[in-house]
């Protein structure tokens, strides 16, 4: 802004010096009116007041756009709360100054209790107003210097510096007295009841670095959650020693792993219900160590905890398309990547580089997201669906029909594909009649939009026929093929 400031002054003295020229061209070869005029004609445009009016306007709005770029890229659009990547920035700068004066502060990691149902049952409104009465609570319950951030969806966190265990856990208690002794009036006028879980973690006393300090609050929110919700929770003596062995050994190994390229994509066929020929591939994340192959689900929330779920889904994408540049594959890849790598800035570009690196079309590109997701970032999903469709990508929605408002999203979002829930599949076989007639009516909804619907979890012959009868598109399952990291064009049944 400093800069700024100079450059506007020197642009306003330059115009003072040009409108002076002009007084003095007018003294000297304009002919005709008296000198005396021509000197007050002069006078009036050398002191005009322009120059400062210009500068003024242009101080204004070169400091509200640098405003505006500051909030866009370290606020939450929603709550004006500092967002994720603002957070670790705090998290490393108050773990340096702790360092450096010898404090203790604390991480305090906050959850809404029962934010799904809510948004469900009454609407993202409902949700949207719902996350800021928590947003006031949560900053009344804090001091004023204490950093708050909302993390993603209904997840808040907040930075105490210079505050013990003791400290913090007041301010938490805090924050769910305010909570328990307020009844939050809906938009239709429903009266319900706010609750969170909390989780924290003192610095240098439970961690010695951000990452591993977040995963053992984060730890102890799983906890307060797990013993009934609406609570506060800190490590214990032993529990720290585990959460910090755990925490502590998984981060060691996802970042080794990272380094040494071990994230490998895998590749499921998802095939013609009739004909079983391959529609696409799923990619799946694995990390393969010479010991043994760690399925996602073994890593994927340790390295969305520690802020490495980008570099993972960067890797992914990177072998992946250089195994469907060797099979010389033209169908189609579903990605199952983070919203968190989705709504980064660099994305995006990051895509286009390596598609038009690897030869390969935005309409082969299929992203799945979930419900889950889409709840929690529900703005900018719906920003980010539109951006890409324009393009040519193609989207899913995974996991369709666990939620209750699966059919709301077909209507907010222009996808391509329903992967109808597994759990609906499994058990269509036997007794599995309200199975059997929900997937029928999902196929029936799907096809009269235009959408193909794809039948996951398919384990047996008898899922297989099922799903025929349901009239699904495609299958997907171990009974198909389990996921491999080869390619095939045709599957023949395990």
């Amino acid at each position: 802004m400093k800069k700024l400031r100079i450059i506007t002054i020197l642009s306003s003295l330059l115009l003072t010096l040009s409108l002076l020229l002009v007084a003095v061209s007018l003294v000297v070869f304009i002919p005709g009116d008296s000198f005396g005029k021509k000197m007050i004609i002069a006078l009036m445009l050398a002191l005009s007041p322009l120059p400062l009016i210009v500068a003024s306007i242009l101080l204004k709005t070169t400091a509200a756009y640098a405003k505006e770029a500051e909030l866009f890229s370290t606020r939450d659009p929603l709550t004006n709360l500092y967002n994720q990547r603002t957070f670790w920035d705090f998290l490393g700068y108050e773990i340096e100054r702790s360092k450096r004066q010898h404090y203790r502060f604390t991480l305090m990691i906050a959850d809404l209790d029962n934010f799904k149902a809510i948004n469900d049952l009454y609407g993202h409104e409902a949700g949207d107003a719902y996350l800021l009465e928590f947003t006031s609570r949560i900053k009344t319950a804090v001091r004023k210097g204490d950093i708050v951030a909302r993390y993603g969806g209904d997840d808040f966190a907040a930075i105490l510096p210079v505050c013990d265990e003791g400290q913090a856990y007041i301010a938490a208690n805090r924050l769910l007295e305010s909570l328990r002794d307020h009844t939050f009036l809906l938009p239709n006028g429903t009266e319900v009841q706010i609750t969170a879980s909390i989780g924290m973690a003192v610095f240098p006393d439970h961690a010695q670095d951000g990452q591993s300090l977040y995963l053992v609050a984060d730890s102890m929110l799983h906890q307060a959650k797990n013993a009934g919700k609406d609570r506060v929770v800190l490590p214990s003596e032993q529990e720290n020693l585990e959460v910090l062995k755990s925490a502590g050994e998984k981060s060691i190994f996802i970042m080794d792993a990272i380094r040494k390229k071990q994230i490998v994509p895998y590749f499921q066929p998802i095939v013609t219900v009739a004909g079983q020929a391959v529609l696409a591939y799923e990619v799946l994340t694995r990390i393969v160590t010479p010991e043994r192959v760690f399925e996602a689900s073994e890593f994927y929330e340790a390295a969305e905890g520690m802020g490495a779920i980008a570099k993972i889904d960067y890797l992914l994408m990177e072998q992946a398309f250089d195994v469907v540049k060797k099979n010389d594959y033209k169908g189609k890849l579903f990605l199952n990547l983070s919203p968190k790598a989705l709504v980064l800035n660099e994305f995006i570009p990051t895509l286009r580089t390596m598609l038009v690196s690897y030869g390969l079309d935005p309409s082969q590109m299929v992203f799945e997201i979930t419900e889950r997701d889409t709840v929690k970032n529900l703005a900018l999903v719906e920003r980010i669906v539109n951006d890409l469709k324009k393009e040519g990508f193609q989207f899913a929605i995974d996991d369709f029909g666990s939620g209750y408002s699966s059919f709301q999203y077909i209507k907010l979002f222009k996808v391509d594909y329903l992967k109808v829930d597994g759990e609906f599949i499994r058990h269509m076989t036997g007794n599995g009649g309200m199975e059997q007639a929900i997937v029928t009516n999902i196929a029936n909804l799907a096809g009269l939009l235009g959408i193909k619907t794809i039948a996951e979890y398919v384990e047996s012959e008898a899922i297989l026929g099922n799903v025929k009868l349901a009239g699904i598109d495609f299958a997907q399952g171990y009974h198909i093929r389990r996921p491999m990291p080869d390619m095939i064009s045709r599957v023949v049944q395990n």
